[in-house]
């Protein structure tokens, strides 16, 4: 099965567009759009009955002792937790897209409503729920999408997984309100297959830099970085990539493509091509053997 977006490529920022807040230089942070990212997915597996749409930030604070606090970092060895930003149930066998802005198109104070979605499908709650329990002018149940809102002062750029579950089942079998955890218990043993899809935000004006991502301007690598990543591509390289904020990708370098604005190393791996922004390229080891160059650093 296979999940891709309009919105924003696996393993490339999501644009403010998407998120619940911005960078704002006076404030740290402002409220932004907030609308859900286009999704579509093909090749769904025999038997499928239902689909189930979890998106969840594994990288939150497991404490938040220096969470935005003035002259303090969340340090990136810090131990993280799941936070869910969007459940979303019972979409149809038949759906194979998910509009932009469908189910969130700005930030709702105190929450949208749940748990009825368009289309007959249901909303869980998201964890802005408890994020904002104690704060009066906020609090209330977040049903559907919110999105990113990392610490604006995190160390680490945080990521958010867009699962897609194809289940055996038309209709899961919860009532009431219910969330992300909820529905992982509930789909046990009726899963039949899934698709992830990868995107990374961060409010930190520091890691935005270091990202090539400030003020809606990317990095744009040297001409030298892009003969090496044309070389890879026609020798059909598999490479070793090191990214910026520490992760790391390793395929058959297939292609480059340019989207406008920016250029992407396409990337041949076990789960299927994947595009790979050059400005996210922090360093490359070839690992064929005879390849025209060694181990290259990028940024």
């Amino acid at each position: 099965m296979k999940l891709w977006s309009d919105s924003f490529h696996d393993g490339s920022p999501i644009p403010g567009e998407f998120a619940f807040a911005v960078v704002d230089p006076a404030n740290h942070v402002a409220l932004s759009a907030n609308r859900n990212p286009q999704l579509a997915w093909r090749d769904a597996p025999v038997g499928t009955k239902s689909f189930v749409l979890l998106v969840h930030d594994p990288d939150v604070p497991s404490r938040g002792d220096d969470v935005n606090q003035e002259g303090r970092e969340v340090a990136a060895s810090l131990a993280r937790v799941d936070f869910f930003h969007w459940v979303l149930i019972d979409i149809p066998a038949t759906v194979r897209t998910i509009a932009a802005g469908e189910h969130a198109d700005g930030v709702q104070v105190r929450g949208k409503p749940g748990p009825a979605a368009p289309h007959g499908y249901r909303h869980g709650i998201n964890d802005f729920t408890g994020w904002f329990a104690g704060d009066k002018a906020m609090a209330g149940d977040y049903f559907g999408y919110d999105g990113p809102c990392p610490p604006w002062n995190d160390a680490l750029t945080h990521r958010y997984v867009f699962t897609l579950h194809a289940l055996d089942v038309d209709r899961l079998a919860l009532d009431g309100t219910f969330t992300g955890h909820d529905v992982r218990k509930a789909m046990s043993g009726h899963i039949l297959g899934e698709a992830r899809l990868t995107g990374t935000y961060t409010l930190n004006p520091r890691l935005r830099s270091l990202d090539g991502h400030a003020n809606g301007e990317f990095h744009q690598v040297s001409c030298e970085a892009l003969d090496y990543l044309e070389i890879a591509c026609m020798g059909r390289y598999k490479l070793h990539l090191e990214l910026v904020g520490g992760e790391s990708a390793t395929g058959l370098a297939q292609d480059i493509r340019d989207h406008g604005h920016a250029e992407y190393l396409v990337l041949g791996t076990h789960d299927g091509d994947i595009e790979i922004r050059f400005d996210h390229i922090r360093a490359l080891t070839p690992l064929t053997h005879g390849a025209r160059f060694g181990h290259v650093t990028l940024r």
